[in-house]
């Protein structure tokens, strides 16, 4: 049986467990929150953040057009050992493999 002063007890001790009880479902609720926020701010950035190519544009291009110099000096060796002349007209020449194989888009 209960006494008077037990049933007291537990009524007061009932309500530093309820505050106890809501700090706990409170506490997982802000966590799920927090995981939430740092998610979606993750996304945000994710999708303003341009992803930068491995190898900068200039110095792509300088190389291409180094490449493509170097080509011109062989094909025009290559005339000159063979006894003809480089005309001076311009000649159709056979498309290149990696002519137009660039589209520059900027946003």
């Amino acid at each position: 049986m209960l006494r008077a002063v037990d049933l007291q007890q537990i009524l007061l001790q009932s309500t530093s467990v309820e505050r106890i009880q809501q700090t706990q479902q409170q506490q997982s609720e802000l966590q799920q929150r927090y995981v939430a926020m740092h998610e979606s701010e993750e996304k945000k950035l994710l999708k303003e953040k341009v992803k930068e190519s491995d190898e900068p544009d200039k110095v792509r291009m300088q190389r291409e057009e180094e490449q493509e110099r170097k080509r011109k000096r062989a094909r025009d060796q290559q005339r000159a050992a063979s006894g003809s002349q480089p005309q001076a007209t311009q000649e159709e020449e056979p498309p290149e493999e990696n002519q137009g194989g660039r589209i520059n888009i900027r946003v």
